[in-house]
């Protein structure tokens, strides 16, 4: 499209010269004319070749060069050759002296020749340009056959050499960009230890309580090779981003990764080990991580919506103001996650474990939380959104609702044993009854249907305040 727009103009001017002189000639026997008519026929064909040659070529490069020099062309020799055209258009020859018509005839003439001089410095300049392009993809080639046997090596510090040297090929040579990124992401996937799982070992950590990593053995290393670390920060290159998308690294282990803002767009993840590594920023859109390890992980920031992540392991995780919309979470471990001020709207949590998980003003407006246990440890829902989120059979006890918001969410048979309502908005709430409220640690402040608010002021008459519970406290309209 950009070399059509520069050549659209030049062609147009180079048919109508054809054209007129064409007509002086033919008509009038204009010599002049004849000269004109010559210099652009050549010029016609000139441009032809030139078309005929950049269809078959391709060369983004050399395109755009030649549209610079036509356009320059214009600028510098426009008038000039503008002059005999519009002399063409306009004839008076018929009143010039013999000395005034030998200068008009020595001016076109010089036109023409600096025309043809032109054109003779456009064809150098291709040709030159054509003779460095061939050079530079020789160097190039040169440079990752070096390379390729650096990544051989069986020295660890001469594989890092060999992946910096493919990282400067991918930002030196664009055109070969999308295949060098190619081979590091073969070499991240050759190099990388596979995630082979042994037996469950079930020990508990002394401060947190959670459980030891699920049956990695001890040889699994507690973070990425030298060279494999390299490789990853190649693929984060600005020119390396535009073709890491869909790397495929299903069942990689990469513990203690260093990806901090990684393109993993739709990248394959499944069954991979990312424990303790850092996503912070990273761009995990539509990624598939299914029954991936992300135990720990640093994710603060992260843009995770579309992404799958049925069955996976994120205890203790941090995905703080992390953008998981729409994330696919189904039967994920949670515990002890840090997912506050995280945006999880339209996410399914269907039977995932929150245990002792923090989702402090976050978002969960029209998300599936159906089945979703948290029974060792209450999670922190205060300040949540929770507009239409289904709730069915939800296990929340001794949860954290305070000041949260559940418009028309439905808490059919969910288990609020102990759950923290104050403040929290359940005027709209759908399938909420009093034995919830009841069996609920505090309603103070909650606001309530007028149904249900008379329920628990009636129940609070008949136990008394000295009873305790949420029944002895005033629920407010």
């Amino acid at each position: 499209m950009l070399l059509t727009a520069f050549l659209a103009l030049p062609a147009s001017a180079l048919v109508g010269v054809v054209y007129v002189s064409l007509l002086e000639t033919v008509v009038k026997g204009n010599k002049i004319a004849a000269w004109l008519l010559a210099a652009a026929s050549l010029a016609v064909v000139v441009t032809l070749s030139l078309l005929v040659w950049l269809r078959y070529r391709r060369d983004r490069q050399i395109r755009l060069l030649i549209a610079l020099v036509a356009a320059a062309a214009i600028w510098l020799w426009g008038q000039h050759l503008w002059e005999p055209v519009s002399s063409t258009l306009l004839p008076h020859y018929e009143g010039l002296k013999p000395a005034e018509r030998a200068q008009a005839v020595g001016q076109y003439r010089l036109a023409v020749i600096q025309a043809c001089a032109a054109a003779g410095g456009v064809i150098a300049l291709l040709y030159t340009a054509r003779n460095y392009r061939l050079i530079r993809r020789g160097q190039v080639t040169d440079r990752l056959s070096k390379a390729l046997e650096r990544l051989e090596s069986q020295e660890e510090f001469v594989r890092v050499g060999g992946v910096i040297a493919l990282q400067q090929i991918i930002h030196d040579a664009p055109a070969q960009a999308g295949d060098v990124t190619h081979i590091v992401r073969t070499f991240i996937r050759r190099r990388a230890p596979k995630a082979e799982r042994g037996a469950p070992r079930g020990v508990q950590a002394a401060a947190s309580g959670l459980l030891l990593p699920q049956g990695y053995t001890s040889s699994d290393p507690e973070e990425p090779a030298a060279d494999v670390q390299a490789a990853l920060t190649a693929l984060n290159t600005r020119r390396a981003k535009l073709y890491a998308s869909r790397i495929d690294l299903s069942g990689c282990h990469l513990a203690g990764a260093q990806m901090f803002r990684q393109h993993l767009v739709k990248a394959q993840l499944s069954g991979a080990v990312l424990t303790d590594a850092v996503l912070a920023r990273a761009a995990l859109r539509q990624a598939s991580l299914e029954k991936c390890d992300l135990r720990r992980v640093w994710a603060t920031k992260s843009r995770c919506h579309h992404a799958q992540m049925e069955g996976a392991d994120l205890r203790a995780a941090l995905f703080f103001e992390a953008d998981m919309v729409d994330c696919d979470l189904t039967g994920a471990d949670l515990r002890h996650a840090e997912l506050s001020r995280a945006d999880l709207q339209l996410a399914t949590l269907r039977g995932a474990k929150l245990s002792g998980a923090r989702l402090v003003s976050t978002d969960l407006t029209r998300a599936d939380l159906t089945g979703a246990t948290a029974e060792e440890e209450p999670v922190r829902l205060d300040r949540s959104c929770l507009d239409q989120a289904r709730l069915n059979n939800a296990v929340l006890r001794n949860a954290g609702l305070i000041g949260a918001r559940l418009r028309n969410a439905d808490l059919t048979d969910a288990d609020l044993t102990g759950a923290d309502l104050t403040g929290a908005d359940l005027r709209t709430a759908r399938g909420l009854t009093a034995d919830q409220l009841l069996a609920a640690g505090s309603i103070d402040g909650a606001r309530l249907p007028p149904t249900l608010r008379a329920a628990c002021r009636h129940s609070a008459q008949e136990t008394g305040p000295a009873t305790g519970g949420p029944v002895g406290q005033e629920a407010q309209p």
